[in-house]
């Protein structure tokens, strides 16, 4: 019998382990808040607009949410709005928020073991059973191969997807207690559900988990369906899938959406799909062995050509085989919880591992998946109570230390996202064959002023592959000559770009800036009109071409093109500078001061001072 003291003693043993988790967390991510924004981080948050809210408003959050960049992921650009206005564009805010997040899902995954523990055994965890689930969240929390979700503030995404998923699961499971809550659990099961959806589209995979939790979790010791109805329900998954390869056989709409996304990518959906299985052991290795170094950005992944070479069919292999354990344990009464976590690794996995048009290896998809295996720690470490003290007691130890020794590598790979430089050299060192590694890492010297080695890091990318992003690394060499002082050095490269590469839109409104900088706006004009022929939507061309006409003393014009720079991107600082002055000239002084204000916010001191002056009105 459950006494009120003994519930109360175990909820004081819940809050000292949680307590003791987040503390571990924050220590392992310790600085965290020193690290900066990266890549992905500039679309979706410092180049876009909507979610630089300077004043907290329910407005300007349903502004954030209602224009996400990616669309179908408004609830993540909700929390970047916030994580704006309350840290004025610092990365320190958005980063703080993805560690708060991580140990959120730390605590979630706690609390789905706990309920996993509670549903088999039909009574409340005991200590022991506590201590376990603390031990195996903290586990996965200290994984380093989830520093790039919870470091690269954009992953927050990731993070926000696996949280409302967990917290799905383990809803329901409340949900399916029957006590007198039970319609309230499973409102919350759904609201976690559509939240997650609205996070990430990973997060779709969530009833299959649901599907499994009741199947699984809540009949681990009673007959597995009890109707065809059932049977049907539990064969879903394979359905899907079945449906999906039907899909592709006969040409639908989703071969087609699947296949579009590959137009633009360096391999086929074909070699993606049999190199998977190689990335994904990649994986394992790095959870098992997770050394600092052994983490990056980018990896050098060689595709895979055929199912009948090595690289595939062995990896493919290990794959079967746990999924072929799992559907055992799955199937066996009284086993089933290990078959739910083990099956929750490849159905997590299903979607960004599978057909979906997506980089070949990203760290972060680990994110969810990895709690299944947290679950088999947890779920092993409180069945130890079975085993002679002395084993039970190396066991624990082993999980102890691995524990600590993720720990410790999470804090040593941290630094490694402080900035561009250092996280760009960590991924040439890792992947010394990505062009993109070493293009970013060019540019990232380029900002730093550090020329020549911007120039030695962009030929050795033009050495690896110099047809790369339709000449990409060509503009960027001119770009650093120009830096060096050497201009007529970057026109014969950007001559070359417009030749080889005539997509390129770079490559003729680089020229064009140099004709401008020359005194030649005429001959600017030319290479901007081409540009914006190239590519409509590429905002600097319509400035620089606004102020080749402002050159030539065409007002009209160039205000119409800065007007056009500044509906499609918010950080154009030229055009809205020119604007100020052209409304200002029109006596629209609304608009004027509200131009050179967004102007001042991007760093245009002239204009920071002329909105500070009472005087400052047109002469």
């Amino acid at each position: 019998m459950i006494t009120r003291h003994s519930y109360i003693d175990t909820r004081l043993t819940r809050i000292l382990v949680g307590a003791v988790l987040a503390a571990l967390v924050l220590l392992a991510y310790r600085g965290i808040e020193s690290n900066g924004f990266h890549y992905d981080d500039w679309p979706n948050i410092l180049n876009h607009a909507p979610v630089q809210m300077e004043h907290f408003s329910l407005e300007g959050l349903l502004h954030a949410a209602g224009n996400a960049n990616l669309a179908r992921r408004p609830v993540a650009s909700l929390t970047f709005a916030i994580d704006w206005w309350r840290g004025e564009g610092s990365p320190a805010a958005f980063l703080v928020t993805n560690l708060a997040l991580h140990i959120l899902m730390a605590w979630a995954t706690m609390a789905l073991l706990l309920a996993v523990f509670r549903a088999t055994a039909k009574q409340p965890a005991s200590h022991a059973a506590i201590v376990a689930a603390g031990i195996a969240a903290l586990w996965w929390a200290s994984q380093p191969i989830h520093v790039q979700a919870v470091s690269y503030a954009v992953q927050r995404m990731t993070e926000l997807a696996a949280l409302f998923s967990v917290l799905c699961v383990w809803a329901y499971l409340k949900a399916r207690q029957d006590g007198p809550h039970s319609a309230a659990w499973m409102l919350a099961s759904a609201l976690s559900f559509a939240l997650g959806a609205l996070s990430k589209e990973n997060a779709w995979v969530t009833p299959a988990l649901v599907l499994m939790a009741e199947f699984l979790i809540v009949r681990n010791d009673r007959p597995l369906t009890r109707s065809p109805f059932e049977r049907l329900l539990l064969a879903t998954p394979l359905l899907a899938i079945a449906a999906a390869v039907l899909d592709f056989v006969v040409d639908g709409p989703l071969s087609h959406w699947a296949l579009r996304g590959y137009v633009d990518r360096d391999f086929t959906l074909t070699e993606r799909l049999l190199t998977q299985p190689k990335v994904l052991l990649f994986h394992a290795s790095q959870i098992l062995w997770p050394l600092p170094d052994r983490f990056s950005l980018e990896h050098d992944v060689a595709l895979v050509q055929s199912p009948a070479s090595q690289e595939f069919w062995l990896p493919m292999s290990l794959i079967l085989a746990w999924c072929a354990v799992g559907t055992r344990f799955a199937w066996r009464s009284g086993s089933r919880a290990v078959g739910f976590f083990m099956l929750w690794v490849p159905v997590t996995l299903f979607m960004e591992s599978s057909f979906v048009p997506l980089q070949l290896i990203f760290e972060h998809r680990m994110y969810l998946p990895t709690v299944g295996v947290a679950g088999l720690v947890g779920f092993g470490l409180a069945r130890t109570r079975a085993l002679p003290r002395p084993i039970a007691d190396m066991l624990w130890i082993a999980v102890g230390a691995a524990t600590l020794f993720s720990g410790w590598s999470t804090s040593q790979r941290l630094p490694q996202w402080r900035n561009d430089i250092s996280l760009y050299e960590q991924a040439v060192r890792s992947a010394p064959k990505s062009v993109g590694a070493w293009n970013q890492l060019a540019l990232s010297y380029l900002e730093d002023r550090q020329p020549e080695q911007a120039l030695r890091a962009i030929n050795r990318a033009i050495e690896i592959e110099p047809r790369w992003g339709d000449g990409y690394p060509f503009v960027n060499r001119a770009v650093i000559l120009e830096a060096m002082g050497q201009p007529d050095r970057a026109r014969e490269i950007y001559d070359q770009v417009i030749e080889l590469f005539p997509r390129q839109v770079l490559g003729y409104n680089n020229r064009g800036l140099l004709d401008l900088r020359a005194n030649n706006p005429e001959h600017a004009l030319r290479d901007f009109d081409r540009a914006i022929a190239v590519d409509p939507t590429y905002a600097a061309a319509w400035t620089n071409r606004g102020t080749a006409h402002l050159f030539l003393g065409n007002r009209p014009q160039a205000q119409s093109d800065f007007e056009r720079a500044t509906s499609l991107s918010p950080h154009e600082p030229l055009a809205l500078h020119y604007l100020g002055q052209l409304y200002a000239a029109q006596r629209r002084l609304q608009d004027a001061a509200h131009a050179r204000s967004q102007a001042c916010r991007l760093g245009v001191e002239a204009d920071c001072r002329a909105n500070n002056q009472p005087s400052s009105s047109p002469r």
